[in-house]
C-alpha cells in the first residue's frame, strides 16, 4: 500500500515544481519581475535592460571593484525551468554615469524586444537600429593622434566579455581548431549598429597617461591608464576612406556582429581589419596596398563556415 502515498507525493512534488515555473515564468512578463528573478546585489549599479521574448539581460556595474556583470534569465515555457547565467569581468572604463534608478523598470511596455539605457530610455523592436550611435565623423577629426581605434557592433543581445571563434573537428570536445576571438573583455556592447554608427573606442596620450573614450549613445565616457605609448599615429583623411569603404564590405554581407580596427601606420602594407560574424560562419577582411600602388583597398573576405562561440 506504500504505492499510493508515494505517487501522491510524486503528484504534489510535480505540482509544486509547475507552479514555481509557472510564477517565474509570468515574472518575466515584466521587467520588474525579470529583474527580482535576476538576484542583483544592492551594491551593483544597473546601467542597461535587453529584453527579446522571454529572454532577459541586465548589466550591472560596481564602482568599487572595477567590475562589469551581465546577469542572463531565462524560460521558454512554465514546463522548463528558468536558466540564470552570470558573467563577470574588470571594466575598461568607468560606467557610474550611466547607473539607472530601478524606478524605470516600471516604465518598460510589452513588446518583442526592448533595450533600456540611461541616455536612450526605453527602446522597442524597430527602435533597435543604430541610429543612436556616433558616426566616425563625429568622433575622430583628421590630423588627431591615437594609439587604437576600433568598433564593434552586434545585432541582438549585450555583451561584456570576448567570444572565441571555433570549430569542432571531431565529436570529440577536446579536438576542435580555434580561429581568434571577437569582442573586447570589459567594454559593454548594445545591440544595434549600421553604417559607420556603431559602438566606438579610441585610445590616447594625454599628459603621459593612456586615456581610453567609449562614444556610447549621447555620451562618452572613459578611463585612463598609467604611462604613455610611443606607437602613435596621426589620423588623416585616408583612414576614414579606408575604414568607410571596409565597413560598407564587410556589412553589404549582412552581418549580426561586426569589429574594425585601424593599423596605425599610413606606410604599412594593409592599414585596417574588420571581422564579422554572419549566421554561423566567421569572415575576415583587410584593407591594403595594392602591389606597387599607393591605393588602398579592400582585399578578399574569407570565411569559415560551421563555427561556433565560447565565452573567453
Amino acid at each position: 500500500m506504500r504505492v499510493i502515498p508515494v505517487a501522491v507525493g510524486f503528484v504534489l512534488i510535480f505540482l509544486s515544481f509547475f507552479a514555481y515555473n509557472t510564477y517565474t515564468y509570468h515574472q518575466l512578463s515584466s521587467a520588474e519581475g525579470a529583474y527580482k528573478l535576476a538576484g542583483i546585489p544592492k551594491s551593483e549599479k544597473l546601467i542597461a535592460v535587453y529584453h527579446d521574448s522571454h529572454f532577459w539581460q541586465f548589466a550591472t556595474y560596481d564602482e568599487e571593484t572595477n567590475t562589469l556583470k551581465l546577469y542572463t534569465i531565462s524560460q521558454s515555457s512554465p514546463f522548463w525551468a528558468k536558466d540564470r547565467k552570470v558573467e563577470s569581468v574588470e571594466a575598461l572604463v568607468n560606467y557610474s554615469p550611466l547607473s539607472l534608478g530601478l524606478k524605470v523598470l516600471k516604465d518598460y511596455k510589452p513588446h518583442e524586444k526592448a533595450l533600456l539605457f540611461k541616455t536612450l530610455g526605453w527602446k522597442y523592436d524597430s527602435q533597435i537600429n543604430g541610429s543612436y550611435w556616433w558616426n566616425l565623423s563625429e568622433v575622430i577629426k583628421p590630423n588627431e593622434t591615437f594609439y587604437q581605434i576600433y568598433a564593434l557592433g552586434i545585432s541582438n543581445g549585450i555583451w561584456i566579455r570576448s567570444k572565441i571563434v571555433f570549430r569542432k573537428s571531431s565529436m570529440f570536445e577536446e579536438d576542435r581548431v580555434g580561429y581568434g576571438k571577437v569582442g573586447i573583455n570589459g567594454i559593454l556592447m548594445l545591440p544595434g549598429f549600421r553604417a559607420q554608427e556603431l559602438l566606438w573606442v579610441v585610445e590616447k596620450n594625454v599628459d603621459g597617461k593612456v586615456l581610453r573614450i567609449a562614444y556610447y549613445p549621447n555620451v562618452t565616457i572613459a578611463s585612463t591608464m598609467p604611462g604613455a605609448v610611443e606607437e602613435l599615429f596621426n589620423y588623416s583623411p585616408k583612414h576614414q576612406e579606408i575604414i568607410t569603404r571596409l565597413l560598407n564590405e564587410l556589412e553589404g554581407e549582412n552581418p549580426w556582429y561586426v569589429e574594425v580596427w585601424f593599423l596605425p601606420s599610413l606606410k604599412a602594407q594593409c592599414l585596417g581589419y574588420g571581422q564579422i560574424l554572419k549566421g554561423h560562419s566567421f569572415c575576415m577582411m583587410y584593407a591594403c596596398h595594392k602591389e606597387n600602388s599607393t591605393e588602398v583597398s579592400p582585399g578578399h573576405l574569407s570565411c569559415i563556415s560551421n563555427i561556433k562561440l565560447e565565452t573567453g
